[in-house]
């Protein structure tokens, strides 16, 4: 790790630069705190994360050089470090208000000061961890809203007909309570996606009971079939009559929604999509295959990561936020199951997951 020591005196700065190269540190050595504001500005993105500044230094002081550290935009959080002879309440005051991390009284002792850089390292190692949570927390409120994305548009295809489209009673009442199912269904994943703290375990809270899997792929793509017919895909189906085994309804039923929507997504107009159900060993497996540009098998690795795009782009101008396949793969994998893909370029893609046939 990079440390920048300010300091004018130059037997100080030497003897610091030799601890810190014992220690494992980087040291960057400026005589005065305006080359040590040189330093830090030529490169924001990779200046020194930690700094030792002496208090009194020529031309800018170690005050006025925390002061401007602390409050430039655009530049990385830096742990400050102040040497100083001073010790009154007034000097602790003035540091602090400066935006000093730390203080350390000279004449220096090398134990203390290896002890104090260790806590602004770990400081900076906390701080940078909060920024990845953080980060992460964007990332899955994008998640939140892709996984949204398909059951409001079944939503606005089922509304447009009740209010487009002369139908019988039976027709109404039945595309109604699909409406009602698919909000219900919006909630839970607002409810569930949108709670950070299971979300950062990798750990779904899987509502597990028996349902029969070829009703739920069945109706899935009954939810869909409107976004196929706008660029005439035709989804066909290989399924058993019947299938009943364990599973969370609701999150497999996420699952069988983005690998079609994305085998729709990524499919040229007036072609097939085949969602087929086969049974191998003691697992079940779900498949959909598509006709469209397929995918290099050095990029395959890449596809069930957050945000991945591989540089094919939607056939008919969808929105991709490079999400769905990684929600597939969590939801999977939460289920004792696994992902994968088979395809080669020019010859279309099959994208599946498997699912135990008995729990434990």
């Amino acid at each position: 790790m990079k440390v920048l020591i300010a300091e004018d005196a130059m037997i100080s700065r030497l003897m610091l630069e030799e601890w810190l190269t014992s220690w494992g540190y980087q040291p960057i050595s400026a005589i005065d705190g305006e080359q040590a504001w040189d330093i830090i500005s030529e490169d924001k993105a990779n200046a020194p994360r930690l700094a030792l500044l002496d208090w009194m230094m020529p031309n800018m002081d170690g005050i006025e050089l925390c002061q401007k550290i602390k409050n430039t935009e655009k530049l990385p959080f830096i742990y400050v470090i102040l040497l100083t002879s001073k010790n009154s309440k007034e000097d602790i005051v003035t540091g602090l208000d400066a935006g000093a991390d730390d203080f350390l009284s000279k004449p220096v002792q090398p134990e203390e000061l290896r002890s104090r850089l260790s806590v602004g390292a770990r400081t900076l190692d906390y701080q940078q961890r909060l920024l990845e949570l953080d980060d992460q927390k964007n990332k899955f409120l994008g998640m939140a809203a892709h996984d949204l994305r398909n059951p409001l548009t079944s939503i606005i295809g089922f509304s447009q007909l009740l209010l487009n489209t002369p139908l019988d009673e039976s027709s109404k009442q039945e595309f109604l309570n699909i409406i009602h199912q698919v909000s219900n269904e919006m909630l839970f994943t607002l409810n569930d996606l949108l709670d950070i703290s299971v979300i950062e375990s990798g750990k779904f809270d899987l509502h597990v009971k028996e349902h029969d899997l070829v009703e739920l792929i069945a109706y899935r793509i009954r939810l869909i079939t409107l976004t196929a017919q706008q660029k005439n895909i035709q989804i066909q189906t290989e399924l058993p009559e019947k299938l009943l085994i364990s599973f969370d309804k609701d999150r497999i039923g996420q699952a069988i929604d983005n690998l079609v929507s994305n085998g729709i997504k990524y499919s040229p107009k007036n072609t097939i999509i085949r969602v087929q159900l086969s049974i191998e060993k003691n697992q079940v497996k779900i498949s959909v295959f598509d006709e469209g540009v397929g995918i290099p098998l050095d990029k395959q690795h890449r596809l069930f990561g957050h945000f991945s795009k591989l540089g094919s782009k939607p056939t008919g101008g969808e929105k991709s936020t490079g999400l769905g396949l990684a929600i597939v793969k969590r939801i999977v994998e939460a289920h004792g199951g696994e992902v994968g893909i088979i395809s080669e370029p020019q010859k279309g893609s099959c994208f599946f997951f498997t699912l135990p046939l008995k729990n434990g």
